[in-house]
């Protein structure tokens, strides 16, 4: 598996069809599922899609989710998913993460956050980055000011809880 970059203790890389188990347990937490919501990825079909959606980001948008790898955890090296994505209701990327039970809880979700967010200015990425943040949700509430996310406002959208739209400014290296 190519690492993209990495840091410390985390490297990225991108999903390939051999993450379809992984992908299946992300998309499957419970967490995931309360903070993030229910992507319909429930079968091996299912998550080869959303590996290849992932894929697409890349080539189209230039960014997409990486697989968040740590050699500091018991088990499974794989413990989450960061990275950039493209909705088209905003004007500039939008970070992403999401972390498995065993990736929690060690300061990794805020260094491949840093990780994501440096690799974003060394690649010209747009100097402002959003991040969208279910307002009950105060663990990333934290992580998100802690990596100098600012508070904007409250986000909404109809049938879906209030969000915390945050945004920060990053200089190109």
């Amino acid at each position: 598996m190519n690492t993209v970059i990495e840091s410390g203790r985390v490297r990225f890389r991108q999903l390939t069809t051999e993450d379809v188990d992984f992908v299946l347990a992300i998309t499957s937490d419970p967490d995931w599922l309360y903070f993030i919501g229910d992507r319909g990825v429930k079968e091996p079909d299912e998550a080869k899609q959303y590996i290849n959606t992932s894929s697409n980001s890349f080539s189209q948008q230039g960014f997409g989710l990486w697989v968040v790898e740590s050699d500091v955890v018991e088990g499974d090296s794989r413990i989450g998913l960061c990275g950039f994505l493209h909705r088209s209701f905003l004007d500039c990327p939008d970070l992403g993460y999401a972390f498995l039970p065993h990736g929690r809880g060690q300061g990794l979700a805020l260094e491949a956050v840093t990780l994501a967010l440096s690799w974003a200015a060394k690649s010209g990425l747009n100097s402002q980055i959003s991040a969208i943040c279910r307002c009950d949700n105060t663990r990333s509430l934290h992580l998100l000011e802690k990596a100098g996310f600012t508070a904007m406002g409250k986000f909404f959208q109809r049938d879906v809880p209030a969000h915390q739209f945050f945004l920060t400014t990053i200089a190109p290296e």
